[in-house]
């Protein structure tokens, strides 16, 4: 490996891994990968094609293949390159790739990647991991350039201002690439597993409301919700309520302690109400009585500049914090338990078809999309017995629960990914054979 000289100083560079080794080399980034280079494309009519959706956030690689003309503009890419997204908010979210495959010798990628092709005497995934780690990443986005909402990454970063540290040998960088895929790897697997655990739940949450409890043979009507089985009552879901909607205040808040907890919409998100977003509000100890919030509630959001997400809702599993109130961007429910099975709403909420119905209630003003709380109260809902209820509500937690497992083993997976990318890439842990 021809590498430049080490430990230079200049306006025009960063040293990514000062803790790195001193037998290490320091080198440009462009040392160790060709930066956007111009392969010589085949005479096929069309070519295959990544757009910057094709790339997943949180590095999570590549999702598939598109096929396009050729363009001049375009950026080109083969096996074992890395794509890093350049524009802003792309290059912020982690939209950076390994190319492990490509349907054909070359590739035509969006103009807003900029391509990392390993040299010779490179490893490709040690290239791939040098440009995801924090370490780099980091720095990239920290020196775009260009007009606010437009900047970029530019290729100077690459090939001046970003310098990296490289093993001695070829065999202590290739096992430290083939460490880090294998963390990748097991990332990826959780990923898959988590996307096939959503489909699972997705496919329970249409049928269980459609057709009721596996198994269960009753004759269907057809109703204002659809098709349901005729035991089932349909209704205005007001007429279950445990007292009428309420909005929450909107005095002015601020992210930290002190002053009483509030729910926002940030904390609304997947069916669930969490505490992690809580914002904090100055008000008096009536305002507190009026809109406490507690275990079991169920928040609606009653408004936002995206459709799609006025009337979902999140569903209070724990206990919140003393003197906890909610925002007026936040519509309370509270179920009749009698009628009711506790869970049974929260989950009829993540439903497509009955979010479709309540989001075709939402109005637009000022580019934003409203419904209120007569919106909600007057919507149809087809309400099974409750011993009914509460077996969709068993097979749906069960569903639920798996997910989270799996979320949570992927929070760890990428725990270890980030200690190792750390540990390894600063020579910290040492991998020599």
């Amino acid at each position: 490996m021809n590498l430049m000289p080490s430990h230079r100083t200049s306006n025009a560079r960063v040293d990514c891994f000062p803790e790195a080794p001193a037998e290490w080399q320091r080198c440009a980034f462009s040392t160790v990968a060709e930066i956007n280079p111009l392969y010589r494309m085949g005479t096929a009519a069309q070519h295959p094609f990544l757009d910057m959706a094709a790339l997943r956030e949180d590095f999570g690689g590549i999702v598939g293949y598109d096929s396009r003309a050729f363009d001049s503009s375009y950026s080109r890419f083969q096996k074992d390159d890395t794509l890093f997204a350049k524009i802003t908010p792309c290059a912020e979210n982690g939209k950076v790739a390994f190319v492990e495959g490509v349907p054909s010798d070359v590739g035509l990628g969006s103009t807003e990647f900029i391509v990392l092709s390993p040299r010779e005497g490179f490893d490709p995934y040690f290239v791939y991991s040098l440009a995801s780690c924090p370490a780099v990443h980091r720095r990239a986005v920290s020196r775009m350039e260009g007009s606010t909402g437009r900047l970029r990454i530019t290729e100077k970063t690459f090939t001046k201002w970003l310098w990296v540290a490289v093993p001695p040998t070829s065999n202590e960088q290739t096992r430290i690439a083939e460490t880090l895929k294998a963390a990748d790897d097991h990332i990826r697997a959780i990923e898959e597993q988590i996307r096939k655990a959503e489909r699972v739940k997705k496919a329970l949450l249409q049928s269980l409301f459609v057709d009721g409890m596996p198994g269960t043979k009753a004759d269907r009507v057809e109703t204002k919700v659809g098709i349901v089985p005729t035991h089932w009552i349909v209704q205005r879901i007001g007429k279950t309520f445990r007292g009428p909607p309420f909005n929450g205040v909107s005095p002015e808040s601020r992210p930290n302690p002190p002053g009483t907890p509030i729910l926002n919409v940030g904390c609304v998100n997947d069916g669930l109400c969490t505490l992690t977003n809580l914002s904090y509000v100055d008000v008096d100890e009536v305002t507190i009585l009026a809109n406490a919030a507690k275990k079991g509630d169920f928040f609606v959001l009653r408004g936002n500049g995206n459709r799609d997400y006025v009337g979902t809702g999140g569903w209070l599993r724990e206990d919140p914090p003393q003197n906890c109130i909610f925002s007026d961007k936040l519509i309370r429910l509270r179920f009749d338990t009698e009628r009711v099975a506790e869970g049974f709403y929260p989950y009829l909420w993540q439903s497509r078809a009955f979010q479709i119905r309540l989001q075709s209630k939402a109005q637009s003003s000022s580019g934003l999309w409203m419904m209120n709380k007569r919106d909600i109260s007057r919507e149809w809902v087809a309400l099974p017995p409750k011993d009914e209820q509460e077996g969709m509500v068993v097979i749906l937690d069960a569903a639920s629960s798996q997910l989270a497992a799996l979320i949570q083993q992927l929070t760890a997976a990428r725990r270890v990914k980030q200690s190792l990318l750390q540990n390894l890439l600063t020579g910290k842990i040492r991998l020599k054979a």
